[in-house]
């Protein structure tokens, strides 16, 4: 069973992981709405966005609750029903080679405003649409039949989970809490019919190394020490993203599944 016909919403969606996500969706022929930071239209979205099969909702930072809950409603005006949330928006610190250290407040409060507290208020704002279009859903869950197929909510954590990266406090520290809250959210609504997993993947081809936002020689230390030698692919990660938010996965929550190029064997 494919995507055909349901609607999706991906945050960080212009660009990476989350731009991967939103092509993989694309051609499973789903409405996939894209909440992103950035100012512009990513040009391969264009001509999606021109079929109105793509909705860029530009320049809305996902830690602010009043414009993640504007942005809602004005997917839910265009698209009732959305069948999968992906917490692909993202950032790492600005201070990376590890001379100024410890990370000052403001870079590690902003790095687990987004991360940490973006993912919670995009994934709270789904989470109560799927309880309003099922009112039931409210009630005790000892009071409730089991609920399956509602939702799905796959959230981006890293493979500093399992192997801390130095110089990277606040990144490390937001991506555990992700697991936390991808665990919390499961058990919570396991029995109301919403599935919630996480991906971890190692340094994934985005444009963070493209950029050098990451100093290109931390890059190339860290493809050193990974067996297949290579960054990961946005389309790799973005196949199992989808994965998680189908039918196929339906057995699967509170799941965190590394995909790293076998660098923490």
């Amino acid at each position: 069973m494919g995507s055909v016909s349901k609607a999706y919403i991906v945050t960080g969606g212009s660009s990476g992981i989350g731009l991967a996500v939103v092509q993989a969706l694309l051609a499973k022929d789903a409405v996939v709405h894209v909440i992103d930071i950035a100012p512009n239209i990513p040009k391969p979205l264009l001509e999606a966005e021109q079929s109105g099969r793509v909705y860029v909702h530009q320049g809305i930072d996902v830690s602010s609750r009043a414009q993640v809950d504007k942005t809602f409603k004005a997917i839910l005006d265009r698209s009732p029903r959305i069948h999968g949330l992906v917490n692909s928006a993202g950032i790492i610190s600005e201070s990376l080679d590890g001379l100024n250290l410890p990370e000052s407040d403001e870079s590690f409060r902003r790095v687990m405003e987004v991360n940490l507290f973006g993912t919670w208020i995009a994934g709270t704002a789904y989470l109560n649409h799927i309880l309003d279009c099922n009112p039931s859903l409210r009630s005790s869950p000892d009071e409730m039949e089991v609920r399956e197929g509602l939702g799905s909510i796959v959230n981006l954590a890293s493979e500093s989970i399992l192997r801390t990266d130095p110089g990277m406090a606040s990144y490390n520290t937001s991506k555990h809490a992700v697991v936390g809250l991808t665990k919390s959210w499961a058990k919570d609504f396991v029995r109301r019919g919403v599935r919630v997993n996480c991906v971890a993947p190692g340094m994934t081809d985005t444009p963070m190394i493209q950029n050098e936002s990451i100093p290109p020689e931390m890059v190339e230390e860290f493809i050193n020490t990974v067996p297949l030698k290579r960054p990961a692919r946005p389309e790799e990660v973005a196949q199992l993203i989808v994965f998680l938010l189908e039918p196929t996965s339906s057995y699967m929550t509170g799941q965190t599944i590394p995909i790293e190029g076998g660098i923490t064997i």
